[in-house]
């Protein structure tokens, strides 16, 4: 004889024959893993927890899902800085190509022999200014967070894209890296400028970065 399914559910077939059975393991299971109630001495058949897996299996599909929570302007600042790093860590890989050299002032050393050198890397140092609408509340939080993490945060992922043989060679010439990505013109103009578009992202106005050679 040809049995008649009633219902399907993830435990089976429920049909004619065992809808009146006591429910199974799997489904007495299933219904704990729910609702962290015992069911087994709730007298369920196997069409009952069938149906009741299938309900509470629906109204878990329906529930909402809860908003995604909000950057805050710090993750949101963090983030952006993170993407444009990848350009200062290049331009500085670009300076480091630029090599040169620096001796004492022979006017003032006169002694030949106790006249010093040293190496000199990039096109020289400077500093970047940035300015904007200082009535701007959200611009000045820009500025203090930049402030915050440009010698934190933001100088550990710079360092990041280089080998700790290259850390090593610069520190041991005496031109450490750490000092480049603070002093050289053109990683700070790049750095502030990198800034100053978060700014204009934001909606600050009259965003300006003005670069001083030394």
């Amino acid at each position: 004889m040809k049995v008649k399914p009633i219902n399907i559910t993830t435990m089976g077939y429920i049909t004619e024959q065992n809808a009146q059975k006591a429910a199974t393991r799997k489904q007495l299971w299933a219904l704990y893993c729910l609702t962290k109630k015992d069911y087994r001495e709730e007298g369920l058949t196997m069409s009952d927890a069938s149906k009741l897996i299938e309900s509470l299996n629906n109204a878990k599909s329906n529930v909402p899902k809860a908003a995604p929570k909000k950057k805050s302007l710090e993750d949101e600042f963090i983030d952006y800085m993170g993407k444009e790093m990848q350009g200062i860590i290049e331009t500085c890989k670009e300076e480091m190509k630029i090599k040169s050299g620096i001796e004492d002032d022979p006017s003032i050393f006169t002694n030949a022999a106790k006249r010093k050198s040293y190496v000199f890397f990039g096109v020289g140092c400077g500093i970047s200014v940035l300015t904007f609408d200082k009535r701007s509340k959200i611009g000045k939080q820009i500025k203090e967070l930049s402030s915050k993490h440009h010698m934190t945060t933001f100088l550990k992922m710079f360092l990041k894209g280089f080998t700790a043989k290259q850390i090593r060679y610069m520190e041991e010439v005496g031109f450490p890296l750490q000092a480049m990505y603070y002093q050289d013109l053109r990683i700070g103009a790049k750095y502030q400028w990198a800034v100053a578009s978060f700014m204009e992202h934001k909606g600050v106005k009259n965003v300006r970065v003005k670069t001083y050679d030394d």
